[in-house]
């Protein structure tokens, strides 16, 4: 009796996985929610911008937060390699990063996140364990006064409310059509917020009030 023939491996029925299949739907999640906010935004909405099946979403993510958040994690990219030891041009490059990220629809969906987040804490959109940049940027504050940059009672709280308030105002009150004047005079603008926030958290606070701004991480 001869042998019987060797069984081939046989590959998968259906289509190829597609290698852009998450980039679509991470690109399609953010643009929704950007633009209508969370009550828009659906799997099924989902799966019709990004052109892939529903249940292809179903079978990674249990629900549209749980794919929203994994969307924005992706889309909001923000350096929080951020200590170089030089606090002026470290504090620069944080600010001068906010405005790009915010400049983009992403940035819409963040500024959009922070709301939702409050209006609505049933609902989980914060990162867990804390925003990653709030993090890092505190990190740099505490640094800076170790190294004597800033004095000892400098808020990091405080630090970052001025540089990423000024960062949210200065990009979400710009209108479109001075968008390309904005831009064109961003670095003197990120020299004056660096300065300022420089020159406020350089100042020694008179005395400690019971309500610690630092009691919060953001």
């Amino acid at each position: 009796m001869s042998p019987e023939p060797a069984v081939s491996q046989q590959l998968p029925r259906g289509r190829p996985r597609d290698p852009a299949f998450e980039e679509r739907v991470f690109e399609a999640a953010v643009s929704l929610y950007a633009h209508g906010g969370l009550d828009s935004l659906s799997m099924g909405a989902i799966a019709r911008r990004a052109r892939v099946g529903k249940a292809s979403l179903y079978m990674r993510w249990p629900d549209k937060v749980e794919l929203l958040r994994d969307a924005l994690e992706a889309r909001i990219v923000l350096d929080t390699d951020l200590d170089t030891g030089d606090f002026r041009a470290d504090l620069r490059r944080l600010a001068g990063q906010m405005l790009d990220m915010l400049a983009t629809e992403a940035g819409l969906a963040f500024m959009r996140r922070i709301v939702d987040a409050t209006a609505r804490p049933d609902v989980p959109l914060r990162p867990e364990g804390g925003n990653p940049i709030v993090l890092a940027a505190r990190q740099l504050v505490h640094n800076a006064v170790d190294r004597g940059d800033l004095p000892e009672d400098a808020s990091p709280t405080v630090v970052m409310d001025m540089l990423f308030g000024a960062a949210m105002m200065h990009a979400s009150v710009t209108p479109p059509l001075l968008r390309s004047q904005e831009r064109a005079g961003r670095e003197r603008y990120l020299d004056q917020l660096t300065e300022s926030v420089i020159a406020g958290a350089s100042r020694r606070a008179a005395s400690v009030t019971e309500s610690d701004p630092d009691a919060r991480i953001g």
